[in-house]
């Protein structure tokens, strides 16, 4: 995280970058929630063993099924 110009800019065109590809994301798989909550589901299953399409069908039933603590927190 630099404060050069050059810093700052390649943070917002990062920053954009992510946005576009979580609208994509939420369009292609025609979730109903909010691009906050696909980002907390995507930031908090970063680092687990499951598909992007696991993830975004997943009901509070089907939560306890993948034993992660931290993504209980994105549904209730």
């Amino acid at each position: 995280m630099g404060t050069s110009k050059n810093a700052v800019m390649s943070q917002v065109w990062i920053a954009m970058i992510y946005y576009l590809l979580l609208t994509y994301i939420k369009y292609q798989s025609k979730y109903e929630k909010s691009l906050f909550y696909l980002h907390r589901i995507i930031k908090e299953a970063l680092l687990s063993r499951l598909t992007l399409i696991d993830l975004l069908s997943a009901t509070p039933a089907r939560i306890s099924d993948f034993k992660i603590k931290e993504f209980q927190l994105v549904f209730w």
